[in-house]
């Protein structure tokens, strides 16, 4: 199963996502077709409304939607 997640920032090759649910450490992030671009790194924010940032393994910019896998 995987969740959307919402891009709110990019930098480098990292990226902050805001999560609505189904997030824990070390999460891969997967793009549309199921390939893994990346993991989470960290957790932030509160409970009802995290935060994650997570690395991403390609030097792609075009990155739209990210999704994490479950």
């Amino acid at each position: 199963m995987k969740t959307e997640c919402t891009i709110v920032h990019k930098f480098n090759n990292e990226v902050l996502l805001r999560v609505n649910d189904c997030i824990g450490l070390h999460n891969k992030l997967v793009n549309e077709y199921d390939a893994v671009i990346g993991k989470v790194t960290k957790i932030l924010g509160p409970v009802s409304g995290p935060y994650a940032l997570a690395y991403i393994a390609s030097k792609d910019d075009n990155i739209q939607k990210v999704y994490i896998k479950c």
